[in-house]
């Protein structure tokens, strides 16, 4: 996919990252205001109105909230930055139009503004694109560097970029003042889930499960989520196998007997980097077929029996529940 923008300054690991005050908020918006040389007596006065501070401090989220209400009051084109993004429904498509009305506004606005379209985008699930927005913005210039570094960590944690992931969490966990409690617990939770996550393992197969979901639920149902698709088949085929041979040198066998994994302990931490699937799946039809998406009929018996021994309950029912949406899967675009 190609970028909206062009690619944007990421800062250096020992930076900090402050939340801009009220008093600073309405400092710069209201100089952003008379730079724009507004002059329309019922919009100051609405202006004026917005930024009567009372003595309780506010939040970063308070002051965001409260720059992107004046900014859309004195801007035609950011009011219907605003409009476009509370209209929108939850679809594959959105209003790509609403970003380059943001690239001729000054920096200041034009920050905030992806900032606002970029966690519109990501609360939706539209991740890929969100991260596009997002990735470009400049944590010191928005009033609420938490937020732009939290929306920014969900994204590249849903799509399992995990580098990246980890350094925005990092950057929001380590170097940002006054994080939201709520940010700080799940990005703890993402930080731990990131650091567990082993490449080809049942955990990395279960996100990309749910990633697939996603896509189709957006009717993406592509190339892309195709290919992904095949990755997953292959992975669960590849530590089927993996489970098998573990089972056949401890003496295990195929019977019932062979239940040594009943917790999902070792085989739930199955890890196979570079392996290659042994030619099962039909990569034309994969999740079209009856059964466990295009493995054969014996092999999917067989990986049912295996699944059943060694993995916990819910790991069946969530592998249960993925090939079983994929054989109604509609049609869709990437």
């Amino acid at each position: 996919m190609m970028s909206l923008f062009p690619a944007g300054r990421l800062p250096a690991a020992d930076d900090v990252f402050a939340p801009a005050t009220a008093a600073d908020g309405r400092t710069k918006v209201l100089q952003w205001v008379a730079e724009r040389g507004v002059t329309d007596k019922a919009v100051l006065e609405n202006i004026a109105r917005e930024w009567v501070l009372e003595g309780e401090s506010q939040t970063a989220e308070e002051v965001f909230q409260r720059v992107v209400r004046t900014l859309s009051l004195a801007d035609p084109d950011a009011r219907q930055v605003v409009e476009s993004c509370r209209e929108a429904v939850p679809v594959a498509t959105w209003p790509r139009e609403i970003v380059p009305l943001t690239d001729a506004m000054p920096d200041f606005a034009r920050q905030q503004w992806r900032l606002f379209v970029g966690r519109f985008l990501a609360q939706r699930q539209l991740y890929e694109e969100a991260l596009e927005v997002l990735v470009v913005v400049d944590p010191k210039q928005v009033v609420d560097p938490a937020s732009c570094f939290f929306q920014r960590a969900i994204c590249e944690h849903q799509l399992l970029k995990k580098v990246d992931a980890l350094k925005s969490l990092g950057n929001l966990l380590d170097n940002t003042q006054n994080v939201p409690e709520r940010y700080r617990a799940v990005a703890l939770l993402m930080r731990h889930d990131l650091e567990q996550l082993k490449e080809a393992s049942l955990g990395e197969v279960a996100k990309k499960m749910s990633d697939v979901e996603r896509r189709l639920t957006l009717g993406r149902g592509g190339e892309k989520t195709q290919k992904v698709e095949e990755e997953i088949v292959e992975a669960l085929d590849e530590i089927i196998k993996k489970v098998e041979q573990q089972q056949q040198n401890s003496g295990g066998g195929g019977g019932q007997g062979g239940n040594q994994n009943q917790s999902g302990g070792a085989a739930g931490d199955s890890s196979i980097k570079g392996a290659t699937a042994p030619g099962d799946v039909d990569k034309k039809d994969i999740g079209n077929k009856a059964g466990w998406g295009s493995l054969a009929p014996k092999k999917a018996a067989e990986a049912k029996n295996v699944i059943n021994r060694n993995f916990p309950s819910h790991y069946r029912e969530a592998i249960e529940q993925y090939f079983k949406k994929l054989a109604n899967r509609p049609a869709g675009r990437e």
